[in-house]
């Protein structure tokens, strides 16, 4: 028996808002397994502020909106956030629109 073992991306959120800061570490998404190539935080306390979301707790792989319309963009622009309790949603199953979705609670 032979099998491979192919590291992953770890998904976070990071910025002013978010509870680590800036500098992190990076508050984990989950991946959801029932869908392809979506990851998950299903309640975030945030502040006002901005966020980024990154992988890895690393600034190599980072989105962010330019059009504040939902769609992510490689080293995108901050997106500005109010306080609140949230579930955030990184969707990258079309890897040339990936998407998120900030839904307070």
């Amino acid at each position: 028996m032979i099998y491979t073992i192919t590291p992953i991306n770890i998904w976070g959120v990071v910025g002013d808002a978010a509870p680590n800061g800036w500098d992190g570490p990076n508050v984990r998404f989950t991946l959801d397994f029932s869908k392809d190539d979506v990851w998950v935080i299903n309640r975030i306390a945030l502040t006002t502020g901005e966020i980024k979301f990154r992988t890895n707790d690393s600034w190599d792989l980072n989105y962010g909106d330019d059009g504040l319309n939902g769609t992510l963009e490689v080293g995108g622009a901050n997106i500005p956030v109010t306080a609140g309790n949230y579930k955030i949603v990184l969707d990258f199953s079309n890897s040339s629109a990936p998407t998120y979705t900030l839904t307070a609670l």
